[in-house]
């Protein structure tokens, strides 16, 4: 016996739906997974680049290239660069007169070799010898050269009559007192005093007598 068509339809209308109902799951199953794959792959990304940080910094550093080698070009001479400056002038200072020097004192002379010197009487010694008393009663009276000899003291070292008076008493008398008095200044010869011989006149005058 045959079946009705209006089953036929409701049969094939309900295929249709599961058909699509299955479908959709499907699309939304695999969307599903879709989703769940690209969320582990992109974890799994992470993860891969924390390792190849850590792998990264935990390898040493790469070494410095080495310096490039000198370079041998010679370096061109320096420039001196030479300012502009003005160098203001002074004014030229005072003219100072100064007197001149006076000649420098010529050096002291050498002390010369002392000269000879001359026999000299002391005057203050030279005095008139006293009268003798019996001279002057027998009015004896004349003139007396005696010759002495003056020693390097000064002193009269001999008197000797040369020429008499015509009195022995006068003569003697004469002779006693300048040996005894009179002093001279002796002759020096190269500095040094020598003896020497003199003349000296005594003369008896009775108005000379004390």
């Amino acid at each position: 016996m045959e079946r009705p068509n209006h089953l036929h339809v409701e049969n094939a209308n309900a295929s249709s739906k599961v058909t699509g109902l299955v479908i959709v799951i499907g699309i939304h199953v695999a969307a599903i997974a879709g989703l769940v794959v690209a969320l582990n792959q992109g974890a799994i990304m992470e993860q891969l680049q924390d390792i190849k940080a850590s792998v990264e910094d935990s390898a040493p550093p790469p070494k410095a290239p080495p310096p490039p080698p000198p370079d041998l070009v010679k370096p061109p001479p320096p420039v001196a660069i030479v300012p502009d400056f003005t160098i203001a002038t002074a004014a030229p200072p005072p003219s100072v007169t100064t007197a001149p020097k006076p000649p420098p004192a010529p050096p002291p002379s050498a002390p010369s070799a002392p000269s000879n010197t001359k026999l000299e009487p002391i005057r203050s010694t030279f005095t008139l010898p006293p009268y003798p008393d019996i001279s002057k009663r027998l009015n004896e009276q004349g003139t007396t050269v005696l010759k002495l000899v003056i020693g390097t003291d000064g002193r009269i070292k001999d008197a000797t009559v040369q020429t008499s008076s015509g009195s022995d008493r006068l003569d003697q008398a004469a002779a006693d007192w300048v040996k005894a008095r009179y002093r001279y200044r002796p002759p020096t010869e190269a500095g040094n005093p020598v003896e020497a011989q003199t003349l000296l006149r005594i003369v008896w005058n009775l108005k000379d007598a004390r």
